[in-house]
């Protein structure tokens, strides 16, 4: 699929807002000039995290579900005294998860409230974006754009005690409001796509001695929430996000709690007794207390059906992705080195490590593509724009190869799923996403400039530290499935 098609079809994921058939979708594809087929249309939709599938085969997009819907959030004491307020997770999943919360733009009164850098606590920001889950809160709060003094590399030696963040005046939220602790900020994207968010204030009517309705309707609000999230949790699994977690949970609970007096979902996890987060791998979901978060359960089928690992694997890869290894053969090239193949198929082998992936009509038909794109990337090619990065890219592919394999072994070896230990399976599937998802930032080119070498080599320190540790469990669990699998002949 070329990048003009790619282009069309996030437009229309990202902006349609009405509930729409497989058919429509495919019209308005083929009305743009897109390549491509009815079947893949189809096929997109089902796979897309941009969209949700509904009954009567329609579907709706995230922009669809969230636009214009009600959520809030109850600033700390500490923002009031201040007299700013930080974003954080707070739009979570009410707005395009692909916008930081320093990017988000703020509406008060039709009128775009301008952001200013602002000092916090650590431990207001550790807290205030904590529903990034274990492994991207310090990431999102350390690439906040005001914060220009201390890197995220820095964090192995301490932590600070504040940090310069992001920043919206309460005052130019309000109005002539007197906005007091406790009181709240009313929200409602009105556009998801390009993060942009409506507020208002919501002053709080509680007193000493009297309990206001909305604060009765909210304890409902609370209530509605945890048994939502608790059916979520064996209709939907641990899903890919602590985002897409709770977009499923106000996808199919709208009318309870997008509301006008609605709580918080960071409220909510500070009042419940039952749910909180729990580690999930590298990362951490929302799930029940004391509970392991399993990779298998009701949501897959329990059995995981053997070539789900595969089709995963396929489905994740991106234009980005193999640019990367074309770039990094082109880059070999270019400094002399001798043993690469013109046939390209150690790109393939990349690629693809376990050929059942593909059929060989999709072999043959994705060997011309990366035919063709190599000879447009060489054309392209800025050695030194790509220099500073290329030893960087390179170290990632050495990663993202092993753990391709090792996924592949797994995953064509006709073991189920369940049959391997559950969390060591979940961080090398997280091992995947995250190397993937490097590639496609060092295949930024906007990027390139700022490129955070540090940083990103301090992450695949410890992703390759913890691919070392995990892998000599997963290849000792796949030799002894394999053993269990031979029958002696008596």
């Amino acid at each position: 699929m070329d990048f003009r098609t790619n282009n069309i079809i996030e437009e229309y994921l990202t902006e349609q807002l009405d509930v729409f058939t497989p058919d429509e979708f495919y019209k308005y594809l083929k009305s743009k000039g897109a390549k491509v087929s009815k079947s893949d249309a189809a096929e997109i939709l089902h796979v897309s995290d941009l969209v949700f599938s509904l009954v009567n085969n329609e579907f709706v997009t995230k922009a669809g579900v969230f636009t214009g819907r009600w959520f809030s959030f109850k600033p700390s004491r500490e923002e009031v005294e201040k007299g700013y307020i930080i974003i954080g997770h707070r739009c979570i999943p009410f707005v395009n998860p692909d916008v930081p919360p320093d990017g988000i733009s703020i509406m008060a009164d039709g009128n775009p409230v301008e952001s200013e850098a602002e000092t916090f606590s650590m431990n207001l920001a550790m807290d205030t974006f904590a529903l990034y889950g274990e492994g991207y809160i310090l990431p999102y709060i350390f690439n906040d754009r005001n914060n220009t003094s201390i890197p995220l590399s820095s964090v192995q030696y301490s932590m600070p005690p504040e940090i310069k963040l992001t920043a919206w005046p309460l005052k130019k939220i309000c109005g002539d409001v007197d906005f007091k602790y406790g009181d709240r900020i009313l929200c409602r994207a009105i556009s998801w796509n390009n993060g942009v968010v409506e507020m208002r204030p919501q002053v709080s009517r509680l007193t000493d001695f009297v309990i206001s309705d909305d604060a009765v309707q909210r304890e409902e609000w609370y209530t509605y929430f945890e048994n939502g999230l608790l059916e979520s949790f064996d209709r939907h699994g641990p899903a890919s996000s602590i985002e897409e977690q709770l977009a499923f949970l106000f996808l199919e609970n709208q009318e309870q709690l997008c509301i006008r007096n609605c709580g918080s979902t960071e409220e909510f996890l500070a009042h419940t007794t039952k749910i909180g987060f729990e580690p999930y791998g590298v990362e951490s979901r929302i799930w029940r207390k004391g509970e392991t978060v399993p990779y298998t359960g009701k949501w897959n089928g329990m059995d995981f059906e053997r070539g789900a690992l595969l089709s995963d694997m396929a489905l994740t890869l991106t234009p980005r992705v193999i640019d990367a290894i074309l770039e990094d053969r082109i880059y070999d090239k270019k400094r002399g080195k001798k043993d690469i193949s013109d046939d390209f198929e150690e790109v393939i082998q990349t690629i693809f490590p376990n050929m059942g992936m593909i059929s060989q009509e999709e072999r043959r038909i994705v060997l011309l593509n990366i035919e063709k794109r190599n000879d447009i990337l060489e054309k392209m090619y800025n050695q030194f724009s790509d220099y500073p990065i290329a030893e960087m890219r390179k170290r990632i592919l050495h990663l993202f190869t092993k753990v391709s394999e090792l996924f592949c072994a797994i995953g064509g070896s006709g073991v189920a799923a369940e049959n391997f230990p559950q969390q060591e399976l979940v961080i090398l599937s997280q091992l995947y996403s995250h190397a993937v998802r490097l590639l496609e930032e060092v295949e930024n080119s906007y990027m390139r400039p700022s490129f955070p070498t540090d940083d990103v080599s301090l992450s695949l320190d410890g992703m390759e530290e913890t691919f070392d540790d995990i892998s000599v469990t997963l290849y000792s669990a796949l030799e002894c499935n394999r053993f269990k699998g031979f029958e002696i002949v008596k």
